[in-house]
């Protein structure tokens, strides 16, 4: 198994493995999706590759892809105990289901951590599935329940 970080050749593939993502534990396919998501997470993912906003790691197998990791850095304010101003949002953890149980997520995930690391962030993110759960304990990762969402409605 190779881990290799994503150039800018490989967005289809980013993408191809984010729909996978999507389809399994989101439900559904692209029918399922909002009008025109193929092509905003295309944009997305090409724009952010290209401006250094979003960071993604890919699993190979004898050329084939087998798993993908990607952060999204965020630009924070710096806070009273800790200058830093970049955390990462870690999105589409995700492992082909031929390739689970082998070690590949945890490979993806020291990945991640250690470009985490390298490029100075102070926190990674994520919300974690029932599967990815372990790994992440695992690696550090601590639940926090003071964390609230709200979503926004679409304008118009």
């Amino acid at each position: 198994m190779e881990i290799r970080r994503s150039g800018s050749a490989d967005v289809d593939v980013v993408c191809r493995l984010r729909f996978e993502f999507m389809a399994e534990f989101r439900g559904g396919g692209a029918d399922g999706s909002a009008p025109g998501f193929p092509e905003a997470t295309r944009t997305f993912v090409s724009r952010s590759h290209a401006a250094g906003t979003m960071v993604s790691w890919l699993a190979e197998e004898d050329g084939s892809p087998a798993g993908l990791v990607s952060v999204v850095v965020q630009e924070v304010p710096p806070r009273w105990d800790d200058v830093r101003t970049s955390e990462g949002l870690v999105v589409n953890m995700y492992v082909r289901p031929t390739h689970r149980g082998r070690g590949t997520g945890r490979l993806l995930l020291d990945a991640c951590l250690e470009g985490a690391v390298e490029r100075g962030l102070r926190r990674l993110n994520l919300y974690a599935t029932p599967d990815g759960r372990p790994l992440y304990l695992d690696r550090g990762f601590v639940a926090r329940d003071n964390w609230m969402v709200l979503d926004v409605p679409a304008h118009g």
